[in-house]
């Protein structure tokens, strides 16, 4: 070989030899710079730990927030790795909302897998909470209507303010109630009926804060401005919104009932509401002896002045509203409306009088149908 073909052959080496090197240095610095990114930021948070854990995502999560709650438990290692890990996968509008059993051993992919299949491992239960039930029945309703792992007893002495300290319109409620020193529940009243949707190993207090979210939402939106007007309490608004609700069945009589109590209040009379001798005796009756009149507690309403100590029930957005907005044409300031006495048992319908006369009259002609269809459910 010449000499000019030698130093070719020399430079061809070279060059091959640099691009060999470079290759490697390249490779090296993606293999090395892949590791470092797996371990720092996709690779399990702790592979030798397959403790299940309890992980819930709320109903209308977004990537971020999924990724916050994710991250808070400790299930991944960076936020914005699992978000992008999810957007690139163009799964971002795939994510469901549910109570899923996840672990610290799971890949990005296994956990991003479980939340894309929406194969959550705790299944819901929808409940109904009727308006003018207290929690008693609620109670009963949870056990042995819904099947809800906790008794009844759980669930009303789970209804206690200090197991509720988020919710600082709680903190109004009277001492004496707060503290339980009277009544059957601090909560009584504020635990809103309506139709929702809970986890089957969901426990009281769970349900509880739904339903005091919602009660946050309604006061809010119809009830706390024209409570101010009136200057009446939170309190004072739902414990009337809670008689009225269990004494009224025909939604236009809402307001009437409201604007009868309204100006016996004004008045300084008794509000005499059956409803509140029902919550003593815990049945749902009509009549009632001259004893259970006189039962010696600040719930009688025959027996005590103003309002009853607290609410009786549940009250839902029309007792609320009722409470606060009054019949105008019953208020008549010469002739008030001060009396109503049931009619129909059967419809709920009222006979309103401004006499009392003409009330006792009412109520002597209605009574005995009361009695008979009372006497047909027993």
């Amino acid at each position: 070989m010449s000499q000019k073909g030698a130093v070719f052959l020399k430079w061809v080496l070279r060059q091959v030899l640099v691009f060999l090197l470079s290759i490697i240095i390249v490779a090296s610095t993606v293999y090395y710079g892949a590791n470092f990114a797996y371990s720092k930021y996709i690779k399990p948070v702790d592979a030798s730990n397959s403790e299940l854990m309890d992980i819930e995502i709320p109903r209308g999560s977004s990537v971020s927030k999924i990724s916050e709650i994710l991250y808070e438990n400790n299930l991944i290692r960076n936020k914005m790795v699992f978000k992008l890990y999810v957007d690139f996968s163009n799964k971002t509008s795939k994510l469901k909302a549910g109570k899923y059993k996840l672990s610290r051993d799971m890949e990005l992919s296994q956990i991003m897998d479980e939340l894309v299949s929406g194969n959550a491992a705790i299944d819901t239960v929808k409940i109904t909470i009727i308006e003018g039930w207290d929690i008693r029945k609620m109670a009963r309703y949870l056990v042995q209507e819904k099947g809800f792992q906790f008794s009844e007893e759980d669930f009303i002495d789970a209804a206690k303010v200090e197991n509720f300290t988020e919710y600082i319109f709680l903190q109004d409620i009277p001492d004496e109630r707060k503290k339980g020193e009277i009544g059957i529940s601090p909560l009584e009243g504020y635990l809103f009926p309506d139709t929702y949707l809970v986890y089957e190993d969901a426990s009281p207090q769970d349900i509880m804060k739904k339903m005091l979210d919602q009660f946050e939402k309604v006061y809010d939106e119809i009830v706390m401005d024209r409570a101010q007007e009136l200057d009446m309490t939170m309190d004072e608004v739902v414990t009337l919104a809670s008689v009225i609700q269990r004494e009224a069945r025909i939604t236009e009589e809402f307001s009437m009932i409201s604007a009868v109590f309204h100006n016996r209040l004004k008045k300084d009379m008794p509000l005499g509401a059956d409803s509140t001798i029902q919550f003593l005796v815990n049945e749902d009756r009509w009549a009632f002896s001259s004893e259970e009149l006189k039962i010696d507690s600040p719930y009688n309403t025959y027996e005590n002045t103003g309002l009853p100590i607290g609410p009786i029930s549940s009250p839902g957005r029309l007792a609320l509203t009722s409470a606060l907005y009054p019949y105008e044409d019953f208020m008549n300031s010469k002739k008030p409306y001060l009396y109503f006495v049931l009619k129909d048992p059967k419809t709920g319908e009222h006979v309103f009088n401004t006499d009392y006369d003409q009330h006792l009259k009412d109520k002597k002609k209605y009574e005995s149908s009361w009695k008979d269809i009372e006497n047909q459910d027993e």
